[in-house]
């Protein structure tokens, strides 16, 4: 074993990073499509509240423009062509156990009010979905 395999880098001290690295990302996929697949019109409006929940998570978030995805439509035997918008950050376990409460209420309305089949979340490698939400107020 040479010298150089042996040397531990501690990225973060060489960076110069002010705090340890975040390693467990949370990721939103936000539909512009409800169950039947016609557009709602307010997807940005769900960005940007979303943005802002994950930014108060994390202490930061991305938002990636549209791609292109799709969804099986088991009513209509096709393929469900949408443009969704990810919005992720890379959590702070503290306010991330904190919001809880504020994430599920987010993501329930979002379910709700956009008429959704199901909603998608990932967690630190796992993918969730939502396909039964709380009642309004819960």
């Amino acid at each position: 074993m040479s010298e150089q395999d042996e040397t531990t880098l501690d990225l973060g001290s060489a960076l110069g990073a002010s705090e340890a690295a975040s390693t467990q990302i949370l990721t939103l996929y936000i539909p512009n499509k409800d169950r039947d697949g016609n557009e709602f019109g307010a997807q940005r409006k769900w960005v940007l509240e979303a943005a802002r929940l994950l930014a108060e998570l994390g202490g930061g978030v991305t938002v990636m423009p549209p791609c292109e995805g799709g969804w099986w439509n088991e009513t209509s035997g096709q393929i469900v062509w949408e443009a969704p918008v990810i919005v992720y950050t890379y959590i702070k376990p503290e306010p991330f156990v904190r919001g809880m409460p504020r994430l599920r209420a987010f993501l329930h309305r979002l379910g709700r009010e956009t008429l959704q089949g199901e909603v998608a979340v990932e967690f630190d490698g796992l993918f969730y979905r939502i396909t039964s939400f709380d009642a309004e107020g819960s």
